[in-house]
Order: structure tokens, then C-alpha cells, then sequence
């Protein structure tokens, strides 16, 4: 048992619940420990961390308590509740932050966020380094998070490969935003400018190290960065971590050139986590695609076998089976019916013989028509001047012919001007499922950074259609999409047919007139917002129109 949390007594309380369980607050159980390190030395910083339940809405948490005498215990509830105003899907929510002064346990202060599944960064590196491509993008995203919360004043400060998570939802998180910050046994005794930038620049330090330890699989040892067990330490010349690529040859020039300036005498670098994010763009998430894929199968799995075993924990013991005993009957045996079964079917099969041999004498002799069905009378032909041709029977006008749904044959990324959008996975945005989306690189401006004027999707409908709309669902807010009429299988020449006020959400992009066309792209010249991040995310283009005859 800990300090902050004790067990009550054993038995039943009026919910049916075990009163031996640990609770928090009468309404988080406690269900397990989890062994958790931080602070330079490696020791625990006076919290104790725990998976646990919720149990007024039945959910899983993460639970946290520190004990009220502690001297941060004030300054850690503050940073607690500021953090639960962060919006950021990639910064767990802060779901419950309060002081428990439950009798029988010691007063003790509590934090209660989301539990979210994942991998680690540190479980990750267990087969070795990641890919620079990997590297770029979960370091990039964590840069994002971090940039987010620095702009409501919230820091981190002693961030680790365990803050890092990837979801199997393709989301990256960091856990302790703001909280870890907090418990600083000895914070800086400087101006609170002053202090924002020297945690600014302490997490940019943090990211690199992050960096690093992605690309080489060790941890550098630098000051101001939480020394860390869980992975070997890195190399070092003169005091200061080796460059990565000293260890690994294929390590990208920018992120060779990133480590050594920042860990290198002359405390260069990124100064905070926005600038880091500017240094690692443009990145995308696709490149953990395979990654994403074994966590779903393994989660799948997972959750087969609990089903299994929660089932075999409920199937009741098989009863031994009644013996047989053949009863005895005084009752007359039942008669046999076979004969009168047999010359059943045969008098029906006479019948059928006698009926077939008088269909085919039928043949060729007219029979009355039934009154029932009276045949339609068959009139002369009408007389016709000579040299005039009989008048055509009247006929009906076809159908009119309506709009409606287009399939789309082929679909890829448009970027004429950067090195590729992860045409790969562009299908997903006319697969008809809104719960998967292509998602183009993330840049840091709704105008891409700068570094290029706009990016697309090329839709080939197999043949030319009249098009009269084009539904467009996507992620966030904000941005700029029109639609392009295509002559060929690329933009050249494409033309503006249709435009919308915005690129997230739901948008129709709607001709003034039908459009004939085979090719359409999808264009968007201003980036909408999604996720705290500048990026497009299509999660399902519809085509209406009228195939041309």
C-alpha cells in the first residue's frame, strides 16, 4: 500500500463493489501501479502514478496522486486544471483534478486523464532504430502538441520516450503536459518571461533528444534533458553526444546537422518547440501505416481472446448425461404405409403421361381463346394513298434521364510543385468509408509553408460525365478547394468550374452549369486546420452527374 492511498475494509458497500478495493475520491478504483521514473536522478518525484477505473462512467483512466503536505501539491492541481483546458487531441484530457481528504486514507492531492492505448516511443525502439521518415513525423507531431500547449503558458520540461505514445488510431500523444513541469523540485528564481523561454527552450532540447534517440536508438546524455534508463546512453566525444550519423551512415543530412548544433557548445538550435516543428516539416504519418496495421491485428486479437475467456469463465459444468432405457410399449405397432405410398406415386405418374401425350396431339390445332383472357382483335390494315408511306404507330418518349451517383476508377495526389503526396493511400478518400482519409503532409501555414501553391487529388471517372456536383467531406476548419475540369490524365489545362468558401468539413462544390468531363481535380490552394496542425484530410469525394450517351 502507498503513502497517498489506503484499502478499506473488506465486504460489500451498497453499489456491490468490493470495499477492499483502493479508491480515489469514493470513485476511482486504483487497479494497478505502474512503475513510472522521472526526474534527472531517475528516482520518483513524490507522485504515484495508476491505472485505474472511473467508477461513476464505467471508462478506463489514468490516475495520479501526490501527497497534500508535499509543497508542490498547490502549484501541481493549478497545472492540472490549466492543462485540461488544452483542446489538442494529441495531449490526453485532464478529465478530474481535486483534493481527496477521504477519512482512514492520508490527505492527498489527485489528477485523472484519459487512459489511451498505444505504444510507447521506448516500445517502439525495442526492434531498433525507426526510420528518419518515422523519426520526422512522430517527433514532428509531438513538436505540434507541445507548440499548442506553450501558447496557453504550459510546459513540459521532462519529456522521455514513455511521454511519447502512438495510438493504434495513427495519433500521436504526450502524456505530462504541464503537470511534470510542476512537480520541478527547483524551479529557476527568474522573471516569468524569463521562465517561459527557459522551458521553451528545455523541451526544443527534449525534441531533439527525441530525435536522436529515434534515429540511433540511445539516449543522449545533455544538460537540461531527463536522464533516461530505459534505453542505452549515446556515445559521446568531449562530454557531448556523437553526431547520429557517426552511428548510423544513412541518417539525413538536416537531422545529423540538428543534433550536433543543438547538443554542440554553443547552445544553438531550435529555441522552442514551434521552431523545431518549422525545422522538421513538411512529414507525414503514412509512413507508420504498417506499424498502425500490427497494433490494430494485435488489438483484434487481443480482444478475441478476452471474449474467449470471459466465456469460458461463465459456460457452466456439463451435467453427466440421463441414462437411456428403451420404454416399454403396450401400444399397437404402427402400420406400415409403404404400399399405399408406392401406388400413390404411381397413378400420379400415370396422370403426367396421359397429359404429356395430349399436349402433343394438340399441337398445330387452334383452341377457343378463354373468355378470361380475350385475345385483342386484329384489324385490317389501313388503306394508304399510293405513294404515301403507312403512318408510324405511335411510340413513347424515352425517359428522361436523372443525375445521380458516379463511380470513381482511379484517384491520386496532385503536387506539381513538392516531391509527392502520398498518392499511395489517396483511394481512401473514394472508398466510401468516412472513417478512414487521406491526409496530406503537414505544413506549417495555411498557404503550405511557402513552399508551394497548391496541392490536389485527380478523380478519372472511366468516361465522360455530365458533372453537376462534387460532395467533398473533410477534417478541420477553415482553408480554400475548388474544383478543376481536367482535358487529360493530368492538371494540365485544367480549368475552374466550381469553388467552396472553405476545404473542412462538409462542402459541395456545384457548376453553374453541368460540366462534361472525365477528369476532375480537387484543389486546394489554402490548408484548413486539422488537429491543431496545417493539413488536408479527405475522408470521402462523391461525384454526382450524367453519364453521356
Amino acid at each position: 500500500m502507498d503513502g497517498a492511498r489506503a484499502s478499506r475494509g473488506a465486504g460489500l458497500d451498497g453499489a456491490g463493489r468490493s470495499t477492499g478495493e483502493q479508491l480515489v475520491a469514493d470513485r476511482y478504483v486504483l487497479d494497478r501501479e505502474l512503475s513510472v521514473a522521472h526526474g534527472s536522478d531517475g528516482a520518483q518525484r513524490g507522485t504515484r502514478d495508476y491505472l485505474g477505473r472511473d467508477l461513476t462512467l464505467d471508462r478506463p483512466v489514468r490516475v495520479r496522486t501526490l501527497e497534500v503536505s508535499d509543497p508542490r501539491a498547490e502549484e501541481f492541481l493549478d497545472a492540472a486544471r490549466r492543462a485540461a483546458m488544452i483542446t489538442d487531441p494529441r495531449v490526453p484530457r485532464i478529465l478530474d483534478a481535486g483534493t481527496d481528504l477521504s477519512e482512514g486514507v492520508p490527505p492527498s492531492v489527485y489528477v485523472v486523464e484519459e487512459a489511451v492505448e498505444g505504444r510507447t516511443m521506448t516500445e517502439l525502439l525495442q526492434g531498433g532504430p525507426l526510420k528518419p521518415a518515422a523519426v520526422r513525423a512522430l517527433v514532428g507531431e509531438v513538436a505540434g502538441a507541445l507548440d499548442t500547449a506553450a501558447r496557453r503558458g504550459l510546459h513540459h520540461t521532462r519529456l522521455t520516450p514513455d511521454d511519447v505514445l502512438l495510438g493504434p488510431d495513427g495519433l500521436v500523444r504526450v502524456r505530462g503536459v504541464g503537470v511534470e513541469a510542476a512537480l520541478d523540485p527547483d524551479p529557476p528564481a527568474v522573471s516569468a518571461s524569463r521562465a517561459a523561454a527557459l522551458a521553451n527552450r528545455s523541451d526544443a532540447v527534449a525534441l531533439v533528444a527525441l530525435v536522436y534517440a529515434g534515429l540511433v536508438a540511445r539516449w543522449p546524455r545533455v544538460e537540461g534533458v531527463a536522464a533516461y534508463a530505459a534505453l542505452p546512453a549515446a556515445p559521446d566525444a568531449d562530454g557531448r553526444p556523437v553526431p547520429p550519423k557517426d552511428v548510423r551512415p544513412d541518417v539525413p543530412n538536416d537531422l545529423d546537422t540538428l543534433c550536433a548544433v543543438t547538443f554542440g557548445p554553443h547552445e544553438d538550435g531550435p529555441r522552442d518547440p514551434a521552431e523545431l516543428a518549422l525545422q522538421l516539416a513538411p512529414w507525414s504519418m503514412d509512413v507508420w501505416d504498417e506499424t498502425l496495421r500490427r497494433m490494430r491485428g494485435e488489438a483484434a486479437t487481443a480482444a478475441v481472446r478476452g471474449r474467449l475467456k470471459n466465456r469460458e469463465e461463465v459456460v457452466p459444468e456439463a451435467e453427466p448425461p440421463v441414462p437411456f432405457t428403451r420404454p416399454h410399449s403396450t401400444a399397437r405397432p404402427p402400420r406400415d404405409d409403404s404400399r399405399l405410398v408406392l401406388a400413390l406415386v404411381g397413378a400420379v405418374v400415370v396422370v403426367g403421361l396421359v397429359l404429356a401425350v395430349w399436349q402433343l396431339a394438340s399441337i398445330g390445332v387452334p383452341r377457343p381463346t378463354s373468355p378470361a383472357t380475350p385475345s385483342a382483335p386484329v384489324s385490317a390494315p389501313a388503306a394508304t394513298t399510293p405513294g404515301t408511306a403507312p403512318a408510324p404507330a405511335p411510340t413513347s418518349a424515352p425517359p428522361a434521364v436523372t443525375a445521380g451517383p458516379v463511380p470513381v476508377v482511379a484517384v491520386s495526389a496532385v503536387d506539381p510543385q513538392g516531391g509527392g503526396e502520398s498518392s499511395e493511400t489517396a483511394g481512401r478518400a473514394v472508398d466510401g468509408d468516412p472513417a478512414t482519409a487521406w491526409q496530406s503532409q503537414r505544413y506549417n501555414s495555411a498557404a503550405f509553408g511557402g513552399l508551394k501553391d497548391g496541392i490536389g487529388l485527380l478523380l478519372d471517372l472511366g468516361a465522360p460525365v455530365d458533372v453537376t456536383s462534387v460532395a467533398l467531406t473533410a477534417g478541420g476548419e477553415g482553408g480554400a478547394v475548388s474544383l478543376l475540369a481536367a482535358p487529360g490524365d493530368t492538371p494540365d489545362g485544367a480549368q475552374p468550374v466550381a469553388a467552396a468558401p472553405a476545404a473542412g468539413g462538409q462542402q459541395s462544390l456545384t457548376p453553374a452549369q453541368p460540366v462534361r468531363a472525365r477528369y476532375l481535380t480537387v484543389w486546394f490552394t489554402q490548408l484548413p486546420t486539422t488537429d491543431g496542425a496545417f493539413r488536408v484530410a479527405v475522408a470521402e469525394i462523391a461525384v454526382t452527374g450524367t453519364p453521356v450517351p
